[in-house]
């Protein structure tokens, strides 16, 4: 590597923190991370979930056999309304999904600036 590049690497580094430090204060992503800290502590919403997670996986599973039933079916609907009526989880959700596209804009700004797809380079790639 040369100096140049080696300078080049450095101040790309530099940049590089300095934008995911100010991305982290931003008001999306400090939502999400407030509704995150909430709904982690929140043990109504994590039981809710769980449950919700278990009585998905059984419904697979007997989707594999054809033998749902409408008890089954009406369990899921309940879960799932509990899921969207807790404060917690709606809450999280939605921050979620506003930090996601907030992202999103920022690496569709730097793609275009770099004239690449920023996004694919930070992609998990193995031989």
């Amino acid at each position: 590597m040369t100096p140049q590049n080696d300078v080049l690497k450095g101040n790309l580094e530099i940049a590089v923190k300095n934008l995911a430090a100010s991305i982290q204060y931003t008001e999306p992503v400090n939502r999400y991370l407030n509704a995150k800290e909430k709904f982690n502590q929140d043990q109504t919403a994590h039981n809710i979930m769980e449950e919700l997670s278990i009585q998905q996986r059984y419904i697979r599973q007997k989707q594999a056999d054809n033998s749902i039933t409408t008890d089954d079916l009406e369990k899921l609907r309940s879960l799932q309304v509990k899921a969207q009526e807790n404060r917690s989880i709606n809450t999280y959700a939605y921050a979620q999904q506003e930090a996601i596209g907030y992202l999103r804009e920022i690496n569709s700004e730097i793609s275009n600036l770099l004239g690449i797809d920023f996004a694919s380079l930070a992609k998990n790639t193995s031989c």
